[in-house]
């Protein structure tokens, strides 16, 4: 019978046209394709519950166990961790979410507490598992890794962080860079002498936070990186100086303001209006129609910062009479340079625009 039918099956298949044939045989596929589609999205669905019950239960579990060692005094540790260690960080699944509680619980604790659980990090054998991540070649999983090291304070050869100052991804090189940050005791910027990459404009407030939030050691000199290969690293250098108020480095910003680059100038007349540099508005007024956009305005909001009139006249000299977007900012710095003169300086900007003056 069986040979029959696919005797049959044969002969009636071997009559059909061809187009008919090409019909089946794409109907066909598309539906065993819609059958493992739907198996797969079935199975990943379930996959996920799954993932997603352990996931929650290991932080539940976590919870009890991190508040018991932490605040209950009867809790015996040595023991405890051991167990944990044992019966609980069996999969990644568990010890990716163990690594997570314990940087969360870190993150919201200080002094004793915060270093308890620095140490639990230790006991459970968790920092083999993270220098393990930091060569999966996923830059998540690196920044990652080197974000837990930071924030647990866990030191490391210096040698298997220093590749990840200059990865492609600035997530990664921003973590490396906080990694030195937290540790350092002293001169926390070393990371710069070996940095290749233009640092971004988010990864320098990142480190000049770092600074401010996570070193306690003395400021570094900023000057040092004053002539480095990286423009990016000069303009934050300059910026810092002033930041950090190294008055004994104004010397060596004043060349910068006749740098190539005109980012450059602007971050040094900053910096120089900032340390009150009283000798700075000879050194930008002269020239000023023929500087570029970003260097006038610069040049006036440091002559309304620390000039005097006398300084913004001669500034408003050069001013073009069409030049209507600095006449208006150079109008609003002069009513405040004389505030009595403020109707008549006004009445007169006025006559000048309606006769095209």
């Amino acid at each position: 019978m069986m040979n029959f039918n696919i005797y049959a099956f044969n002969f009636l298949w071997q009559d059909l046209p061809w187009v008919i044939k090409l019909i089946i045989i794409f109907i066909s596929i598309f539906l065993i394709s819609a059958v493992c589609f739907f198996i797969a999205i079935l199975w990943i669905r379930i996959y996920k519950i799954y993932r997603n019950k352990k996931k929650r239960e290991q932080q539940l579990l976590l919870i009890d166990f991190l508040n018991s060692f932490i605040f209950d005094e009867d809790f015996d540790k040595e023991l405890e961790i051991q167990n944990f260690k044992k019966d609980h960080l069996k999969s990644s699944l568990e010890i990716k979410v163990t690594i997570k509680e314990i940087l969360h619980f870190h993150e919201n604790l200080k002094g004793e507490s915060a270093t308890e659980l620095e140490y639990l990090f230790k006991r459970l054998g968790l920092i083999d598992f993270t220098l393990r991540d930091l060569n999966k070649g996923s830059w998540f999983t690196t920044a990652r890794a080197i974000n837990a090291l930071s924030e647990l304070s866990i030191e490391v050869p210096i040698h298997k962080i220093d590749p990840y100052l200059n990865e492609s991804r600035n997530e990664v090189r921003q973590q490396s860079q906080l990694y030195f940050l937290k540790l350092s005791v002293s001169n926390p910027l070393q990371f710069l002498d070996k940095t290749v990459r233009p640092l971004t404009t988010w990864q320098q407030i990142y480190i000049e936070n770092a600074l401010k939030n996570f070193y306690k050691g003395e400021a570094p000199d900023f000057s040092q990186w004053l002539y480095h290969d990286l423009l990016s690293v000069v303009e934050f250098s300059i910026r810092m100086v002033a930041r950090y108020n190294q008055f004994e480095h104004i010397d060596k910003i004043l060349p910068f303001l006749e740098h190539e680059n005109d980012i450059i100038k602007c971050e040094a007349i900053k910096s120089l209006t900032l340390l009150e540099y009283q000798e700075l508005s000879p050194l930008i007024s002269p020239n000023f129609n023929s500087r570029p956009r970003i260097l006038k305005l610069e040049i006036l909001d440091a002559i309304k910062a620390q000039g005097i009139y006398e300084d913004l006249q001669k500034i408003g000299e050069q001013i073009l009479p069409t030049d209507w977007e600095f006449r208006i900012k150079y109008l609003n710095i002069e009513q405040g340079f004389a505030p009595d003169k403020k109707d008549q300086i006004y009445s007169q900007f006025i006559m000048e625009k309606k006769l095209g003056i």
